[in-house]
């Protein structure tokens, strides 16, 4: 038994497994319910793997060992919960895995298109906003680990339309300063998610920034030529107030 487990977490880190479940080390090993319960406690408490969710865990990274999961690696916890499902590291979250903000952000943040009632992924809390799933992989990439990231123009996107969720305008004003971004695949973006309000947002504080190769390169399309919005995205209908003027919101 005891080569086996080891044999087990040998496989993980040769496969960069981000997620293990007790029902797969149940199958695995060939123990009981139980036993694989039992076993998994155990090494949660010597170290090697940390508990994420009800069922799930991850390993944690050699020479790191004591460090929960989501305080080392936010896509290592998110993936070993929900790299199953579609979902996407957002907002705030997103904008510390681009390492576009002055204090790490405490809680979890992912844009899901179902409900979950889990509160806490290891250790932290998880914050999960309902997006439908249709533009959950628009404007996403590859985090590590099985787990999706909003990209800088995405995160930047969403931050404009939802800023009360990152923190308020002076968050957003800061990563829009620190971003190496692409003004044109952020108009793109905003196109294809119906999102010109939070684009716009996003041009009048580039100008009040004086972040002249931002604002002079996003180009919102004419009022006549956007499309219908699409309810139920960030960009819709957005809460955490306007940028009138040019002016950063307090």
């Amino acid at each position: 038994m005891r080569q086996d487990v080891l044999n087990l977490l040998d496989d993980l880190a040769a496969n960069e497994r981000g997620r293990i479940t007790t029902a797969e080390v149940r199958e695995h090993l060939a123990i009981s319910e139980q036993s694989a319960s039992n076993l998994m406690r155990r090494l949660v408490d010597a170290g090697l793997l940390d508990r994420v969710a009800r069922g799930a865990y991850a390993p944690r990274p050699l020479g790191e060992l004591g460090t929960r999961a989501a305080s080392q690696d936010i896509a290592l916890a998110v993936a070993a919960a929900f790299a199953v499902e579609p979902h996407r590291i957002a907002f705030r979250s997103a904008l510390d895995h681009h390492g576009l903000l002055a204090h790490p952000a405490r809680t979890i943040q992912v844009a899901m298109p179902r409900r979950v009632k889990l509160e806490r992924i290891s250790g932290r809390r998880l914050q999960a906003i309902h997006e439908p799933v249709a533009t959950i992989a628009i404007g996403s990439e590859w985090a590590g680990a099985g787990a999706s990231v909003s990209s800088v123009e995405r995160a930047l996107l969403e931050s404009g339309g939802r800023p009360s969720l990152v923190g308020g305008w002076t968050v957003v004003a800061s990563a829009l300063t620190h971003a190496q971004l692409d003004p044109l695949k952020l108009s793109e973006l905003a196109r294809e998610l119906h999102a010109e309000p939070a684009l716009r947002r996003l041009g009048s504080l580039s100008e009040a920034l004086n972040l002249d190769r931002i604002a002079d390169n996003i180009a919102p399309p004419p009022e006549d030529a956007r499309p219908p919005k699409t309810p139920g995205w960030t960009g819709a209908g957005a809460s955490g107030g306007r940028c009138p003027g040019g002016k950063v919101a307090s």
